[in-house]
């Protein structure tokens, strides 16, 4: 990234110095203007969280405990193919949510510097209708986007990590046993 920026600067420093006149049929003297625009990917080689409970909200009824364990992982791994988290039977019925409750979590940035990630209220929301029918087997498929839920702020010497999750369910499919 610094090395874009000093890049781009330099070229912009070499284009406003150089003796380019361009002349204009209105006689005003103009340059040239060149705007880069470059995507980077996420400049992080790990995201760990530590996923102690997930529950799951059953229409019309509370929160429900699906699966309690201290399970680490790292989100990036999961790039380009899936990890199963957790299987275990459920009552049937319309299900409207998951949580994943998160006890801690860190990144490692390009540097190999270490930041600890603040995940505000501990609590991982994903709005996802599902049903749970008798003798079938649901999966879902979510989908974890590191670029837009990892926030990385540095002012000064210090530098705060911060999780606010953008996880999609990509699909749920039902299936009989």
């Amino acid at each position: 990234m610094k090395l874009v920026l000093v890049v781009l600067t330099l070229t912009l420093f070499f284009a406003a110095c150089s003796s380019n006149d361009v002349d204009d049929p209105t006689g005003s003297r103009r340059g040239n203007l060149r705007v880069f625009l470059t995507d980077q990917p996420v400049d992080l080689k790990e995201v760990w969280v530590t996923i102690t409970d997930i529950e799951v909200h059953k229409t019309g009824g509370a929160w429900i405990n699906f699966a309690s364990s201290a399970d680490s992982i790292d989100l990036l791994t999961l790039e380009g193919r899936q990890t199963l988290l957790e299987a275990a039977p459920l009552e049937e019925g319309k299900y409207t949510g998951i949580r994943f409750f998160v006890s801690e979590g860190h990144i490692i940035d390009a540097n190999d510097e270490r930041c600890e990630l603040k995940v505000p209220s501990g609590k991982i929301h994903i709005p996802v209708n599902f049903d749970i029918e008798a003798g079938n087997e649901t999966s879902i498929l979510l989908d974890f986007d590191a670029e837009k839920s990892v926030h990385v702020v540095k002012t000064g010497k210090n530098t705060s990590c911060n999780l606010r999750p953008v996880i999609h369910p990509v699909s749920v499919n039902g299936s009989e046993d």
